[in-house]
């Protein structure tokens, strides 16, 4: 094996028996066994388990930030980009189902004490998601297309929670709706509850 290839074994096997055995009940030595190397090996790469989980957390996250600045690249509006923004964020957990089982159910504590304060790379990675939440919500307060009645960053935190919230109760099986329905379910909520709102004249009282 070259060495990519060991780390990528590492990574797919780690994947694999997390998802199934969840964090804490899978050991360095199987990881290693299984994906079939030396435990020497798994900690030259990653220095612990933790790190394993922390390239698989980082690596998820990387992905799912180009997709979404790929989307703001697009010349579309505002409500375009949210539409096509719900549909992406389903697609990216449905084809990533294992990863995101072991971030939404898996997350060790002491990983969110260390590696999740201000300035660390990993908060880096979720702040920067509601950035782009913001700055998708901002184009459609400026062409029109969304009303924002809260702060755009205010609406863009909301936003991301409820999709949150959403992928994870489907990553534990306590919703049934498949994943291409909850995008559709999501994307229409969110275009009627930012709609622009319509003017309505009062009409002439009769003397």
């Amino acid at each position: 094996m070259t060495t990519t290839t060991r780390s990528r074994a590492i990574l797919a096997t780690a994947s694999r028996l997390f998802a199934s055995r969840g964090y804490s009940q899978t050991t360095t030595a199987e990881i290693a066994r299984e994906a079939g190397v030396a435990e020497g090996t798994l900690y030259h790469h990653f220095g612990s388990k933790d790190g394993i989980f922390l390239t698989l957390f980082d690596e998820t996250m990387e992905g799912y930030l180009a997709g979404i600045e790929a989307l703001l690249a697009r010349e579309t509006t505002g409500r375009e980009t949210l539409s096509a923004f719900a549909r992406f964020h389903f697609d990216y957990v449905s084809l990533r189902k294992e990863q995101y089982l072991i971030l939404l159910r898996d997350f060790p504590v002491h990983l969110t004490v260390e590696h999740f304060a201000n300035r660390s790379p990993q908060r880096e990675k979720l702040d920067r998601i509601t950035e782009l939440f913001s700055r998708i919500l901002a184009r459609g307060k400026a062409d029109g297309t969304l009303h924002l009645p809260s702060p755009v960053r205010e609406t863009a935190e909301m936003l991301r929670g409820s999709f949150y919230g959403t992928t994870r109760l489907k990553m534990l099986d306590l919703i049934q709706a498949p994943f291409p329905r909850l995008a559709r379910m999501m994307e229409t909520h969110w275009l009627k509850a930012l709609a622009p709102q319509r003017v309505t004249k009062n009409p002439r009282r009769r003397s």
